[in-house]
């Protein structure tokens, strides 16, 4: 509970902490000695009485959100300089423009993500239908990675996915994917696909990520961008 009034029974009447006092209470006096921080700081001690204020640290941080209802494709390339050890994409709200498309993806190179790569993709999805069925999407060698199969156009039944690339500037484990989701059709029938790709043209660092659909553009989507630091 925040202290609000002081009183001493030695004075009459009680001095308003909310408006009378201005500046720092030291910390003899029970106050922190600081001035007040800025949003998302907390205190921490410096040494044996001294408190500062701190940013929070965090290994999981939001990098980028991106919505559309209409682009052809999203594509990603803030943040891929190291600083991450894994890049984490979630998309959710997915709708294609038509129905029965797939959602694709490629990888960027270059400075800033300026070559878009176009072969050199090998993939394995597996996938299980709410009624029990069971279904596979796979290519050895193809210009794309599918991420998820037949995603339909209907506001009611919307799909998504999570996808994780592992250390983009290193030199095997960067061609690494895991990915996971849920396509619902037209009628809400679900299919969970669980899979792994990678891409296996080229040395240099990944620098981007793009996201398109099949054919036409997407009919709804927003796709979240975090970095994971730490093995």
């Amino acid at each position: 509970m925040a202290l609000t009034t002081v009183k001493n029974s030695g004075l009459s009447g009680s001095i308003d902490l909310t408006s009378k006092v201005t500046g720092s209470l030291p910390v003899a006096n029970g106050g922190t000695g600081l001035a007040a921080g800025t949003t998302d700081q907390y205190l921490k001690f410096t040494g044996t009485t001294t408190l500062a204020s701190a940013a929070v640290a965090s290994d999981y941080v939001l990098i980028q959100s991106q919505s559309t209802t209409s682009a052809a494709s999203l594509s990603f390339t803030t943040s891929f300089d190291g600083t991450y050890d894994t890049h984490v994409f979630v998309v959710n709200n997915l709708e294609g423009a038509s129905d029965g498309e797939d959602l694709y993806c490629r990888v960027l190179t270059g400075s800033g993500g300026s070559t878009e790569n176009t072969g050199g993709y090998v993939y394995a999805l597996q996938g299980f239908s709410a009624n029990g069925a069971a279904r596979t999407a796979e290519s050895t060698s193809t210009s794309k990675i599918v991420l998820l199969p037949d995603v339909d156009n209907y506001a009611t039944y919307k799909s998504g996915l999570t996808l994780w690339l592992g250390k983009p500037d290193e030199a095997v484990l960067k061609r690494m994917w895991w990915l996971g989701g849920v396509e619902r059709d037209s009628a809400g029938s679900n299919t969970t696909w669980n899979g792994s790709a990678c891409w296996t043209d080229g040395t240099g660092a990944i620098t981007g990520m793009k996201f398109y659909m099949a054919s036409g553009n997407f009919g709804t989507v927003t796709i979240n961008h975090y970095g994971m630091k730490g093995s």
